[in-house]
């Protein structure tokens, strides 16, 4: 008897019968071969892969997926995650404070025994210890720089040249004296006079302080920071974009009434590369 090769096997029709067992009756047949149904198989599998493709390509749902995720998602995925961390942290914080001042209005703690708590400090109170190794680094990053005068002359022509407008129409009754730990000027109060920010910048800090009160902080060109406390109102937040001569806060309720609580003074600080900076150098006040 002579053997079939594998390709007749694959052409060779197969009847599919489907019967009805109940009339004894064939209700549906077709001739197939085991090479239509691999086609059929293949043509099936191409389909779904090409309908999974498109699904990943052209919708959102393929960004859900590991290893086709955009890498704006991921940034945003990481920035929420800070942002709600930060927020957990704030939180918690103010719900201590809180408590703590229940606890005081009602008798049961005594301001005293308020240690180690989150509660709103002030920045110069905090003492960190430095190590050995970053204290030569910095000794030996001074020492770096200190001859570095094409850098340095650079940067105060820099900030000259910024035209830096007037934050508020106030005259100056407190100088820059750094001796004196005072690392900016104290502008007087004008009545309903407003803030205005010296040059355009990104707000870093707009926050109520226990020491400053309400204190906003840009960041500018040129490396420049300046930080404007003693506010009665702030009127940008954190991440906020400003220009030069726009209005970011208020130094008073406007009413003209003085009140011997407040600070009726703007005090105004620049900061350029950790080192303070006199406002009347570059500000014409």
């Amino acid at each position: 008897m002579e053997k079939k090769g594998f390709g007749s096997r694959l052409l060779r029709k197969y009847r599919l019968t489907i019967h009805n067992e109940n009339k004894l009756k064939n209700v549906l047949g077709f001739y197939i071969s085991p090479l239509w149904v691999i086609m059929s198989l293949f043509i099936s599998f191409m389909l779904v892969a090409g309908v999974l493709y498109l699904v990943i390509i052209f919708t959102p749902v393929g960004r859900m997926l590991p290893g086709y995720m955009d890498e704006g998602v991921k940034d945003k995925i990481v920035s929420n995650n800070l942002r709600v961390d930060s927020l957990m942290h704030e939180i918690e914080k103010q719900d201590i404070y809180l408590a703590n001042i229940r606890s005081i209005m009602s008798g049961d703690i005594t301001l005293d025994s308020l240690k180690n708590s989150l509660m709103p400090v002030s920045q110069d109170s905090i003492d960190i210890e430095t190590t050995e190794l970053e204290s030569r680094f910095v000794k030996s990053w001074e020492e770096r720089e200190r001859y570095n005068l094409t850098s340095q002359a650079a940067s105060v022509a820099a900030l000259q040249e910024l035209n830096l407008f007037r934050p508020t129409k106030g005259e100056i009754i407190k100088s820059f004296d750094p001796s004196n730990e005072h690392y900016g000027v104290d502008i007087a109060e004008i009545a309903g006079e407003n803030i205005v920010s010296i040059h355009d910048g990104i707000v870093v800090f707009s926050d109520y302080t226990a020491n400053d009160g309400y204190t906003i902080v840009l960041q500018h060109r040129e490396n420049l920071i300046s930080i404007y406390r003693n506010c009665y109102r702030l009127l940008k937040q954190v991440g906020d974009k400003v220009y030069g001569g726009e209005v970011i806060g208020t130094l008073s309720n406007g009413s003209g009434e003085e009140n011997e609580k407040e600070k009726n003074f703007l005090h105004l600080e620049l900061w350029h590369r950790s080192k303070p900076l006199d406002p009347n150098i570059y500000i014409p006040f």
